[in-house]
């Protein structure tokens, strides 16, 4: 008795099939990484803010209200912060914001000096003027500003570091870079306003974009290393008046 002819699927349906099941699961991937990431941004501008100083420990139901997430994104964040050493877990489990030390800031400040110093040199005459033009008019915006928005103006600082260290053609670089800016704001949030010397971080700011402009790789270095040590002088002066 012959069989019925059973009828064969095509290589091209079977896979028409599997990317249909696959589909739905790809796009919750993307929105789940899109809300960690998102808590990522939430919790470090928190950090950033003051809000939360060396020690104090994480409440996850709180911060994950204040950003309008649920706790399974924030949790990301939490583990991804941890691993770059922004927050530690304690013996009895509670994550707390990592305290830091001045001498590992004096030490983290010689790194960026060393680091942003060559970053400069390597991105002048890469970027365009354009982007330079335009972070120009903002920095200048910013400056007389009769009450500038203590955490804009420090967004707009690391915008304008960060997209330096890109420039650089290293992203190795960049990347120490970016890590070693966080960890000098979480720092400096505690003790110094912004208000206390915008228009010396607005000037220094200005003078490396000129240096940029014209392409001027050792001049960019030099404009980035007094930055820098700008900060360091400014921060030690806070400190001595404690």
């Amino acid at each position: 008795m012959q069989k019925p002819a059973t009828k064969e699927t095509s290589p091209p349906a079977r896979r028409l099939r599997r990317e249909g099941r696959t589909a739905p699961l790809a796009a919750e991937a993307t929105h789940l990484h899109s809300l960690a990431h998102k808590a990522y941004e939430g919790l470090l501008r928190i950090l950033f803010s003051g809000e939360l100083r060396p020690n104090d420990v994480i409440m996850e139901r709180r911060i994950a209200e204040q950003l309008g997430i649920s706790r399974t994104p924030l949790r990301e964040a939490i583990r991804r912060l941890e691993g770059e050493k922004l927050l530690q877990r304690q013996s009895g489990g509670a994550i707390v914001v990592c305290p830091m030390s001045i001498e590992d800031f004096l030490n983290i400040l010689s790194l960026r000096r060393l680091l942003e110093g060559e970053g400069a040199r390597r991105a002048a005459g890469h970027m365009s003027a354009q982007e330079l033009l335009s972070f120009r008019e903002r920095i200048r915006a910013m400056a007389t500003k009769a009450e500038p928005d203590s955490l804009a103006a420090q967004e707009l600082g690391r915008e304008l570091h960060l997209c330096i260290a890109s420039s650089a053609d290293n992203q190795v670089l960049a990347s120490l870079i970016e890590d070693m800016g966080k960890r000098t704001r979480l720092f400096i949030r505690l003790f110094v306003r912004i208000a206390d010397r915008r228009v010396q971080v607005c000037e220094e700011h200005l003078a490396l974009i000129d240096a940029l402009l014209e392409g001027d790789g050792e001049h960019a270095r030099a404009c980035m290393e007094r930055h820098i040590d700008s900060i360091r002088a400014f921060v030690l002066d806070k400190l001595a008046a404690l």
